[in-house]
């Protein structure tokens, strides 16, 4: 029946795409004996037979996150959500400045979201919708990573609230809070700004990230190219540990045989297993909307608050030390976005709960 409903409903867009003209979209109105612009030239710029570049990205699109995740799916006619969850009420944001979308929250995560697709009909339709800099949701602090202004806009921490005592609040019939950085945390740990400095036996003074000085930030690695395969990168905006190596944008700066030994990178995911279990034994993070069929998801990990009960820290350190976890581990690039600062969170927090 399921699969009936949907032929039902995907018939009529099927049928439009065949009654679609391949003359392309009408051209603005010509005055009297003068010529228009051609409409195949209009549109051959960009998908005529020579535009392998334009196929390539489409190709990449489909594999990445944002056409294959749940983001879309999850939080499809939220408006409250919407700036960031589709791509229509992405580009109203962008438009308004402002973080949320006021009423167009309805359409997936494509093209039109982070480009003005099919305004003026020329290269400048794959102009960028964040073009300058922009305060972070939580700390408010000022941050501009050129291109990447485009990425972090939601890939950063949402808003939250601390009191004195922390009070932390379930959500309703369930054992765990919201309370925290929400998913995306990967602007404010390459930024630092949102974890809190928890004393420990390494020193934050003195940290730099170098990877928050790249030309065109998060795309300077995230959109690099992997000439042995082309799946990597571009537009699909994958980074697997298996291709860093390939990458032009990483190995100019690391040696490609650093890259592949990944020995950061693995120590760093160790001390988060390690970290991740300590929080669990002590009862301070829930791990139920983790475990999925799909497997591990660490994006499921939340405050825990037994017994669906407000649960109150005395103890501001306590919390501080599951917030660390929370960025680091949902920033999930186990250390290599902000190396030294990653490091640094992590060995303090492990220290803290190993008292």
């Amino acid at each position: 029946m399921k699969n009936y409903f949907k032929l039902i409903y995907t018939a009529p867009i099927i049928l439009a795409l065949f009654l679609i003209s391949c003359e392309g979209p009408a051209g603005p109105e010509v005055e009297a004996g003068k010529d228009g612009a051609d409409g195949n030239a209009t549109c051959n710029l960009c998908h005529g037979a020579s535009a392998t570049d334009v196929n390539l990205k489409f190709n990449q699109y489909h594999l990445s996150q944002h056409n294959r995740g749940i983001v879309y799916e999850e939080e499809a006619g939220r408006i409250a959500c919407g700036g960031c969850h589709s791509g229509d009420g992405f580009a109203e944001a962008a438009a308004l400045g402002v973080d949320d979308a006021k009423t167009l929250a309805t359409s997936p995560i494509n093209c039109k979201a982070c480009h003005p697709i099919h305004t003026d009909y020329t290269m400048s339709d794959f102009g960028l919708r964040i073009k300058s800099g922009f305060q972070l949701r939580h700390t408010k602090a000022a941050i501009d990573l050129g291109n990447g202004n485009t990425c972090a806009k939601c890939h950063q921490a949402r808003a939250y609230t601390r009191t004195s005592p922390d009070t932390i609040r379930p959500v309703t019939g369930t054992n765990y809070s919201r309370f925290g950085p929400h998913y995306g945390t990967p602007t404010n740990v390459l930024t630092m700004n949102g974890p809190v400095k928890l004393a420990g036996s390494v020193s934050y003074d003195g940290i730099s990230n170098p990877h928050g000085n790249l030309p065109m930030g998060c795309v300077s690695c995230h959109m690099g190219k992997d000439s042995l395969n082309p799946a990597v990168g571009g537009h699909s905006f994958l980074m697997p540990a298996s291709s860093l190596a390939n990458i032009t944008t990483c190995y100019t700066c690391h040696p490609a045989s650093q890259i592949k030994g990944g020995t950061l990178t693995k120590q760093v995911a160790a001390d988060i297993a390690l970290y991740r279990r300590l929080l669990i034994d002590k009862g301070m993070i829930d791990t139920t909307s983790a475990v999925t069929e799909a497997g591990y998801q660490v994006l499921g990990e939340y405050f825990a608050t037994p017994g669906g009960k407000i649960k109150v820290y005395d103890n501001p350190n306590d919390v501080d030390v599951v917030l660390n976890y929370l960025y680091v581990a949902k920033d999930r690039s186990n250390g290599v976005h902000n190396p030294a600062y990653i490091k640094a969170l992590v060995k303090n927090g492990l220290e803290y709960l190993q008292k």
